[in-house]
């Protein structure tokens, strides 16, 4: 992450903002009920919801801090690449601090009692460790520009977590207040992500099934089967038509779309994430008015690095968003995947049953049978698929039967029945 002192001043509102809601919502139990705020909303997500901008303007006390004014000069030093593990040092220190300025306005507005969260320490104490960090940093004056982030205070963090939070279920300490004290920062920045594009659901294929371990791994140790498909390529691009939901004047309803299957690499790296440049799950007023300009009327420079040339950054984004949904590590190279992608729009897939798309009885060539797959749920397979046949009018429908091939050292698989509305007959070669 990149950028002045700006965004970084509203990188901190949007975590505090997040912050008092999961308070809230801690508070009121409904911590695991309700989600981590995205895009949080005082109005609607904050209680009491009549005094939501009185409990906003308390917060925002925290930027009273002379260390959080450090904080964001520090991050924003000559707009510098910040990594994700200096991030999150910098608001681990703060933490206490930030939880200890919510809990004195939730005990104001009476939403919890005196004495509960994080109100007994002064702001020095809490604000200890940010201290010592800040000096460390600004001790390194321009040298932070090449200094590479050394990682192992965090590493020495996480460790320390681990034994306390061991030390803390033993006596009985609830997980969720260690997840709000401990673990929000891992989790906001985990976020992020959602706040740079909308859901992703990806459906996966192969462009063959010889490959052993695959068979163990997603066929249920070759006891599952495999669905064999037509690919569509008159278009010049492989694809394949499903049906997918829509609105239309309210009323949910199917029709048919074609998907492209996108190979996935192996070898390529996913596109670094250029942060507050990529925030597209917002409108564009929406972005200018809450991530770049300040509540003084100051104006980032990372506006002009996206509405310049908007047409041309809408390019490169969606470029580099596609290209980090068909990018995996060279470890995962034997699968030799395709990717169907199905991107939600305003939160269109919410519902799993809108996700779960419908294919074309006709598109589905085959099915071949596991080295292990039960003769039992072979007869239900097979009767399943002659029912359709006669109901869909379809002449023909094969399934296969895998077998190891020693000298190819591979999986194969051969005509084992053909299927179709006259009924089932053996195959012969």
């Amino acid at each position: 992450m990149e950028g002045d002192s700006v965004v970084w001043e509203n990188f901190f509102q949007h975590f505090m903002d997040c912050l008092l809601i999961r308070n809230t919502q801690y508070f009121t139990g409904e911590f695991e009920s309700l989600d981590f705020p995205i895009y949080p909303n005082y109005d609607v997500q904050s209680v009491p919801p009549e005094n939501y901008k009185e409990i906003a303007g308390l917060v925002s006390r925290f930027f009273d801090s002379p260390d959080v004014k450090r904080h964001i000069a520090v991050l924003a030093f000559k707009e510098r690449e910040v990594s994700h593990s200096e991030l999150m040092l910098h608001l681990r220190s703060i933490q206490s601090f930030a939880m200890h300025i919510i809990s004195e306005v939730l005990v104001s507005y009476n939403v919890v009692e005196k004495g509960y969260g994080i109100n007994g320490a002064s702001h020095e104490e809490l604000l200890t460790v940010s201290t010592n960090l800040l000096n460390y940093f600004e001790g390194l004056c321009d040298e932070l520009l090449e200094a590479e982030f050394d990682s192992s205070a965090l590493a020495f963090l996480r460790s320390d977590d681990l034994v306390k939070n061991y030390t803390r279920s033993k006596i009985g300490e609830s997980k969720n207040w260690t997840r709000l004290c401990i673990d929000f920062p891992e989790e906001i920045l985990a976020s992020r992500i959602r706040l740079t594009t909308s859901e992703w659901f990806v459906s996966c294929f192969m462009d063959n099934c010889e490959n052993s371990a695959i068979w163990g791994t997603y066929g249920n140790n070759h006891q599952g089967v495999c669905l064999k498909f037509k690919v569509n390529n008159d278009d010049g691009q492989p694809g394949i038509s499903l049906m997918k939901p829509g609105l239309k004047q309210g009323i949910k309803w199917w029709s048919q779309t074609k998907f492209y299957f996108s190979k996935v690499s192996y070898t390529e790296k996913s596109p670094d994430l250029d942060f507050f440049c990529s925030l597209a799950g917002y409108d564009a007023q929406e972005v200018i008015d809450k991530w770049y300009t300040d509540k003084r009327g100051n104006v980032s420079s990372r506006k002009k690095d996206v509405f310049e040339n908007y047409s041309q950054w809408q390019a490169n984004y969606h470029r580099d968003n596609f290209k980090s949904l068909t990018v995996k590590t060279r470890h995962w190279s034997n699968e030799q995947e395709y990717r169907l992608i199905l991107k939600s729009q305003f939160d269109s897939y919410i519902d799993e049953d809108d996700r779960k798309l419908r294919y074309t009885f006709d598109d589905l060539d085959g099915i071949i049978f596991g080295i292990k797959t039960a003769d039992s749920d072979k007869y239900k397979l097979i009767e399943m698929i002659e029912r359709m046949c006669q109901t869909r009018n379809r002449e023909e429908f094969t399934f296969y039967q895998s077998f190891y091939d020693p000298s190819a050292d591979a999986i194969r698989y051969r005509p084992v029945a053909h299927v179709g509305k006259q009924g089932v007959r053996t195959h012969r070669d």
